[in-house]
């Protein structure tokens, strides 16, 4: 069974017509005489020229409510951006199993320039300095003794608060396997191909 509406177009229509003919009726709905002048009585009356938007106006005045009307560009996401470059600085302070040779405590060429530069942005920077564990925690010992060293390291290069910041664990993220990173190196392989292909700097990626 069809049911019929309850209010009807006719009635919808003259309510609307009424409320465009009423306008603001009272100073308490024109809340500031800067938006109706007329308003400075006690009669408002003569705000009803202002029809729909006169009301609407009046019952919700710019400024009125913590929301804008129009908002930054960029201001609603900047937060998550600045996070993950958050984030991402902070990954910098962790000295990762490869960059120590083979199952010792002797860093590599790579993880010497990676110390150095932890070491150089100590100071300014909040981040602790993880040292990755052992693959499945097996052998805690040669952990300590890799964290030992780069303390010491640290404390050589000028951070006296290196032993209080820098922990043993694993890495803020997990890193790519083997077959992730050789796609990965193939895309970047294929991206640098189209370049040049293309004759020139950028060529193929929309440069």
């Amino acid at each position: 069974m069809k049911l019929k509406p309850v209010i009807s177009s006719q009635m919808l229509a003259a309510a609307m017509g009424s409320l465009i003919a009423s306008g603001c009726c009272s100073t308490e709905e024109c809340h500031t005489t800067s938006e109706c002048s007329s308003c400075e009585t006690s009669d408002c009356g003569t705000c009803g020229s202002r029809g729909l938007f006169g009301w609407w106006g009046s019952h919700y005045p710019r400024g009125r409510y913590a929301i804008p009307d129009i908002i930054p560009l960029g201001a609603v996401s900047r937060a998550h951006w600045h996070m993950m470059e958050t984030n991402g600085e902070a990954s910098d302070f962790v000295i990762h199993r490869n960059e120590f040779v083979d199952n010792s405590s002797e860093l590599t060429p790579y993880g010497r320039d990676h110390i150095a530069e932890i070491a150089a942005r100590m100071p300014s920077a909040p981040f602790p300095v993880l040292v990755q564990r052992s693959i499945n925690n097996a052998d805690p010992e040669l952990d300590q003794i890799r964290r030992d060293v780069v303390v010491r390291v640290l404390t050589d290069l000028g951070n006296p608060d290196a032993s209080q910041r820098t922990v043993v664990s694993q890495p803020y993220s997990n890193g790519i396997n083997s077959m992730e990173g050789e796609q990965d190196h193939g895309i970047f392989r294929n991206i640098r191909g189209r370049q040049g292909l293309g004759g020139g700097v950028g060529a193929g990626n929309g440069f």
